[in-house]
């Protein structure tokens, strides 16, 4: 049980007793933690004591040293720290899935083909310029358009494995939340990673970056739609222990690094991208939606000043390694809502945006241009199509473009293969160091042609 829900039952308690007459009870309250420890190993002695303690063990990370573990007892972080193989003790974290407001597509309908007609990639004709513009206009996938030896994990709440246009390029799927089952791996709890699932490798009426490449299935959300930290870092290691070459994170918080329990968010996450460099696994990470300047050392308002009382962390995309994205429009803009930073951004992709006129000073919500957004695969019993905007929209392409130039040069290191898409990438602003867009905005076809 999170922080929100401890003070849930703690109001309940309390007002049972002011209404009660009999003398009230102490009542155990479960709570769940992370514990790190000093190395990047579980030391197993340790965590036998904790279970001696009452702990119970919700899930291992055995390559980055982390237990997510539940107890009764309201010392737990005091006695924890003092084990000398433990670093630090916090409670857990409670995230919510990204904030993306996803829209099915109402108009879209099942289409039968007649005899002779051809449906396929109908709607990426009709919609999907933010794929166009990655691709060259699918001129990249004349030079390679990816293969099953080349693997990208979506991180994600899930996809619909079954989707027409994902499920043959579906390899494996595995679900990172206590009590999660097979099933469960199948399914998306949402619809926010079966979009980010057809931006990379959907093949069908949509198209994605690399139609051909193989997508392995990492859900870290519950059925509440909540992520599980440790199964989100255990995912990462995992997915780096599978031989997947780069990975999406369309997910992140914001830590501050005197904060301690946001210090140990930023320490696991860290580790966790650390284990995945070591394996020669490419990390791609959306850099969030909140319009800030993250090369800033401290969040500000303007007329309200401060609003954070220490350095701000983007987790993960201000963690070395991860290629942070910021998003762009379909006029190669930065997105209205897109975070941005000279010293945070790495390159920037499409993730849409309401159109030039949007937002206004009178909220003429008339003046959308709604397909200025980026369309998409969503789970078939939702619709099957849709449509979002968002840094979660951006990081996708960046990790299918970095696959594809793999599948193309088999021999190249993942950081020359970053750097191939620092190199190649469009200069908007002529100097390769954009405070928006980083190296420039992405073109998977100037890499393939290089």
């Amino acid at each position: 049980m999170k922080r929100r829900m401890l003070i849930w039952g703690l109001l309940i308690c309390l007002l049972a007793a002011s209404f009660s007459p009999v003398a009230a009870v102490e009542v155990d309250l479960e709570q769940d933690y992370l514990v790190l420890f000093k190395t990047s190993e579980v030391c197993e002695e340790t965590v036998q004591s904790l279970e001696d303690m009452g702990a119970e063990i919700l899930m291992e990370v055995p390559q980055i040293g982390l237990i997510n573990v539940r107890s009764t007892d309201p010392r737990f972080i005091e006695k924890a720290q003092d084990f000398k193989t433990i670093e630090i003790a916090v409670e857990d974290i409670d995230i919510r899935a990204p904030e993306v407001a996803m829209e099915a597509d109402q108009t879209f309908r099942s289409v039968e083909p007649r005899e002779g007609e051809d449906v396929a990639a109908d709607l990426y004709e009709q919609y999907q310029w933010d794929i166009k513009r990655v691709t060259n206009d699918g001129k990249a996938w004349d030079i390679n358009s990816g293969d099953h030896s080349v693997v990208v994990g979506v991180i994600d709440t899930g996809v619909d494995v079954f989707h027409p246009d994902l499920k043959d390029n579906i390899v494996s799927a595995q679900a990172f939340f206590p009590g999660a089952t097979e099933e469960d791996a199948l399914r998306d709890s949402g619809t926010h990673g079966t979009h980010v699932a057809g931006s990379i490798a959907a093949n069908g009426r949509v198209l994605g970056v690399g139609p051909d490449l193989g997508i392995a299935v990492y859900r870290t959300t519950n059925h509440q739609g909540r992520f599980h930290w440790a199964g989100v870092l255990s995912a990462i290691t995992t997915a780096a222990d599978d031989g997947v070459f780069a990975v999406n994170l369309s997910l992140g918080t914001y830590s501050i690094i005197n904060n301690e329990q946001q210090r140990a968010l930023h320490q696991t996450s860290t580790r966790a991208v650390q284990y995945a460099q070591r394996k020669g696994m490419i990390v791609v990470g959306a850099n969030g939606n909140n319009a800030m300047d993250l090369g800033k050392k401290m969040y500000t308002v303007p007329g309200e000043g401060k609003q954070y009382p220490g350095p701000l962390f983007d987790t993960f995309t201000s963690i070395p390694w991860v290629i942070s994205v910021s998003s762009t429009t379909n006029r190669d803009t930065l997105s209205y809502f897109s975070n941005y930073g000279r010293s945070n951004v790495d390159l920037g992709a499409p993730g849409g945006d309401l159109g030039p006129y949007w937002p206004n000073p009178e909220a003429d919500q008339s003046l959308r241009d709604l397909e200025a957004r980026c369309y998409s695969t969503i789970p078939v019993a939702r619709g099957s199509y849709g449509w979002a905007m968002g840094t979660s929209m951006a990081a996708p392409k960046v990790a299918a473009a970095a696959a594809l130039v793999k599948a193309e040069y088999p021999e190249m290191s993942a950081v020359r293969v970053k750097n191939l898409l620092a190199q190649t990438a469009d200069s908007v602003d002529k100097n390769g160091a954009s405070h928006e867009f980083g190296s420039g905005i992405l073109n998977v076809y100037n890499a393939l042609t290089r």
